[in-house]
């Protein structure tokens, strides 16, 4: 076949309603587009997107498909889906009788934007990406509207990435021209409000790539290689984090950023650039060992006599590529870059109040009580529900290192544990957790690690550590279990060995966390005997533990409840299939339940089908906080403490005092939540008083002060707290550590930005 020029036609139409495809199309389309998508097309080969689909295994299964479908020219293959589709279907076209005719129909961003234009196809030989491929650019391109319409969050984000970097390669102008807040509006507005901009701006995009394409199709000249940008490092945090290819690329720009800088890049230009990056960034999770990510560096195959060649700006629209900047220095960029992100506080203010659908999680809480449960039982068990929250990620990542076999599903996660008396156990070196920020956590996985002799050190957070956990250690001590504390040069934390033959009874002190004796009841799932515990005070949070006890009903275990002791029984239910739902995250549903309350048109969705969790309560708290527009109150929160932050910013906006009674222990969370919440609330000039259970609020909204720093201590509850007090002071306020609040709630920036407030950061020495 005579080669191609390497420019695509670019068409962009509203509906798939406006397409022709020839006769002699074949049409491959990724399954999992809905099913009224997939309906418009006439017998469509359906294929599972991913890395899977481009290995020659399976550009060969493909090919087959295809040839069922039309055994002889004409033929035109029409890519319907995202990049690894794009990519698969085009290696295929430009092979299969030595070329037949392309067309991509993109339906993400990122392949609009950037994958479906420039003719490069290839497919993946083992671990590595893209090395084997063709230079086939498409004959059409056409970019439908409407998947731009229903495209999630992430995804659009994604695609913007790969935009904003064209726009650095070849076009100061836009980027001078471009704000960091249009950004974040492209980025999270709902897509009827910013349509005719996003499509001009990714048409300009796509023209970009298509002029640098031009001048070096096939890449000889070293020109293309400029659209490299961020993607060195990319690749290599893609493969060691999990994280999306949007979401490296926008890491790999901004440590390009920090060495662009000592290679030239003006200041101004610098920092305008970071303006217009800041809406995409997302936190990473923990980076791997600098060995581990600079040898995923260096497999890059961009590389040029064994040099990374690596894309840096001389200025906005200036590229460069250097073969003279190592490994080392993409980590350390990458790290600088890291804590600037994390450590500039940011300016919030509600812009525009929007009504969104909300994308809340499943509930951390639950989860990590079911995946206790699940890494116990003998029977296969299906959890549906899945969250990004550090939590549950710090979760996932410990069992799976102790050995449970534990699956990822598009809904959830799968644990079968009918083989997990066969299963090789670790070695000792490799029983070591780190259990991130979460008590939760570490409380449940140090309980399930006192049931095996091995010994595993748990690695802890100097602030986990200052957090109470002596009455768990001497309940499991009791039991047999050696749980010595260590500090050294790998941190600090506990080393644990566990029991021979598990205890029949514990007795535990709660009056300080009900995670305690949670992290008790829970072994009762995989004990060979029934198991007793004596509460030795009441439990603080008792709605928690009896969430616990629900989530062991559910699974298998007979519970029985009498004054302080509560006994736990298993049964033939354990050893079944056994499906368990998770709610989703009430504590951030609240969040915007309270925002409602205050005057944001947000809805905050449906409530959990099964109603385990406290927070759901949050509307009966709120009728109370109601009633102080009448007469002073006294709410008692002893059953939901943590409410107690986003309760207080609702009370702000009654007319006679508040208290809060009840929650005495969040003195021992994140921060001293009490009273780090206190001064917070003083230092923008709101009247309250620290209790030893709680505070008193003097109402006054009038005496709050707009722009001032609210220092949210690093506590992920007083961030959200903190962005709901812009709907009390009607102006923005400075918020430290905002990104905190993965801990619990990943999404929740994305959502606040969906519901129209705007986050812009603010200098440190501000």
């Amino acid at each position: 076949m005579q080669e191609q020029d390497s420019s695509s036609l670019l068409e962009r139409i509203a509906t798939l309603n406006e397409l022709s495809l020839p006769a002699h199309a074949v049409v491959v389309a990724d399954r999992r587009l809905p099913r009224e998508v997939l309906a418009r097309f006439d017998h469509p080969v359906l294929v599972d997107a991913g890395e899977k689909l481009k290995t020659l295994a399976g550009v060969e299964d493909l090919a087959g498909h295809v040839l069922h479908r039309r055994s002889s020219k004409p033929l035109t293959l029409v890519a319907v889906g995202g990049g690894s589709i794009g990519d698969a279907v085009g290696f295929l076209a430009s092979i299969l009788w030595r070329g037949v005719g392309l067309w991509h129909i993109p339906t993400t961003m990122v392949a609009m934007v950037d994958s479906a234009h420039g003719g490069k196809t290839a497919v993946n030989l083992g671990s590595a990406k893209n090395q084997l491929g063709t230079f086939y650019p498409a004959e059409r391109v056409l970019l439908v509207e409407e998947f731009l319409a229903t495209l999630p969050i992430p995804l659009r984000r994604d695609g913007m990435v790969e935009l904003l970097k064209a726009l650095w390669l070849g076009d100061r102008a836009s980027v001078v021209a471009l704000t960091g807040e249009e950004m974040e509006t492209l980025t999270f507005a709902p897509f009827a409000q910013v349509q005719d901009r996003l499509g001009r701006i990714i048409e300009h995009a796509v023209g970009i790539k298509q002029r640098i394409v031009a001048q070096d199709p096939r890449e000889e000249q070293g020109i293309r290689t400029v659209l490299n940008l961020g993607h060195t490092l990319a690749h290599a945090l893609e493969l060691t984090t999990g994280v999306s290819h949007g979401a490296a690329v926008a890491w790999g720009m901004a440590a390009g950023l920090e060495l662009s800088q000592s290679h030239g890049l003006p200041a101004d230009a610098a920092a305008h650039c970071r303006e217009t990056l800041f809406p995409l960034l997302l936190p990473l999770p923990a980076l791997p060992r600098d060995g581990v990510l600079e040898g995923a560096i260096l497999r890059d195959k961009k590389r040029s006599d064994e040099k990374l060649r690596s894309v840096l700006l001389r200025d906005i629209g200036d590229p460069v590529v250097l073969a003279d900047v190592s490994a080392a220095e993409w980590i350390d960029a990458l790290r600088r870059s890291m804590d600037a992100f994390a450590n500039t506080p940011v300016r919030v203010r509600l812009a525009t109040p929007r009504v969104v659908p909300l994308t809340i999680e499943a509930s951390k809480s639950e989860l990590n009580r079911a995946l206790i449960i699940a890494a116990q039982r003998m029977g296969r068990t299906v959890i549906n529900g899945r969250s990004d929250a550090d939590d549950v990620r710090c979760m996932l990542r410990a069992l799976r290192g102790l050995g449970y076999p534990i699956a990822e599903t598009d809904r959830g996660y799968v644990v079968d544990n009918l083989n997990r008396e066969l299963r090789v156990e670790t070695d000792e070196s490799d029983r070591t957790v780190f259990v991130c920020e979460g008590g939760t956590t570490f409380r449940f996985l140090l309980a399930l690690c006192c049931t095996n002799v091995k010994p595993t050190k748990f690695l802890l957070s100097p602030a986990l550590m200052q957090r109470p956990h002596e009455p768990l250690l001497r309940a499991l001590r009791s039991g047999g279990a050696t749980i010595e504390p260590f500090s050294d040069l790998s941190g600090q934390g506990y080393v644990v060995r566990g029991w021979r033959e598990m205890p029949q009874v514990f007795s535990v002190d709660p009056s300080a966390s009900s995670q305690f004796a949670s992290a008790l009841a829970l072994l009762s799932v995989g004990a060979e005997s029934p198991i007793t515990i004596r509460l030795l005070a009441e439990p603080v949070s008792r709605s928690y533990l009896d969430m616990t006890i629900a989530m062991l009903e559910e699974a298998g275990v007979e519970t029985i409840a009498h004054g302080d002791l509560i006994a736990l029984n298993q049964t033939e239910r354990l050893n079944e299939k056994r499906t368990i739902d998770v709610g989703t995250d009430e504590s951030s549903s609240a969040v915007w339940r309270v925002a409602h309350y205050l005057g944001h048109p947000v809805e905050a969705g449906q409530k959990a089908r099964i109603p385990r969790q406290p927070d759901g309560t949050v509307e009966q708290y709120l009728a109370a906080v109601r009633e102080a527009r009448r007469a002073p109150q006294t709410i008692d929160l002893s059953l939901v403490p943590d409410l107690l932050p986003v309760l207080t910013i609702a009370a702000l906006s009654e007319t006679y005092p508040v208290t809060f009674t009840g929650a005495a222990h969040l003195r021992n969370k994140e921060s001293n939540r009490i009273d780090a919440f206190v001064e917070s609330l003083r230092s923008v000039g709101v009247k309250v008083e620290a209790r030893s259970d709680g505070l008193t609020l003097e109402p006054g909204t009038e005496m709050i002060l707009q722009d001032v720093l609210f220092s949210t201590w690093g506590d992920h509850r007083l961030v959200m707290a903190g962005t709901l007090l812009t709907l009390v002071t009607q102006g923005p306020v400075v918020l430290d550590h905002p990104w905190t609040v993965t801990k619990s709630y990943p999404r929740f920036w994305d959502d606040a930005r969906r519901a129209g407030w705007s986050l812009r950061p603010q200098p440190q020495d501000r």
